[in-house]
């Protein structure tokens, strides 16, 4: 979800989706924040649902707050899901930090369709 919602603003011609501005990023994150409150709701427990996503928001935050000041920001944003997609199988990891590696997951995939549809398109 998260590339797609990357290479949306370089397909369509709505407003929201300008990519003149760095604040282009606004409409794609807002599009992975709901598919990680969906994926979320998978969950049987109503407290790790709750604790799931706000590890997901959470980790949205932090990956898109400091790319609008720094512009490199998004290559230590994808080393950490790299990373954390190595060990995050090996473990039984709670319900917060399950979230924050599908938030920075899905976060990496908006940066990673961004990058591919501006060069492609």
């Amino acid at each position: 979800m998260g590339f797609i919602a990357g290479c949306l603003p370089y397909l369509s011609e709505s407003q929201y989706l300008t990519t003149e501005t760095k604040f282009s990023l606004f409409a794609p994150f807002g599009m992975v924040a709901i598919a990680c409150l969906v994926i979320c709701g998978f969950q049987n427990r109503y407290e790790a649902k709750i604790e799931m996503f706000l590890g997901a928001l959470s980790s949205l935050l932090f990956s898109l707050l400091p790319q609008l000041l720094f512009f490199v920001w998004f290559v230590p944003v994808i080393l950490i899901w790299v990373r954390e997609s190595i060990f995050v199988w090996r473990k039984s990891y709670p319900a917060f930090r399950i979230g924050v590696w599908i938030g920075l997951g899905a976060a990496s995939g908006v940066y990673m369709g961004g990058i591919f549809a501006f060069n492609v398109v």
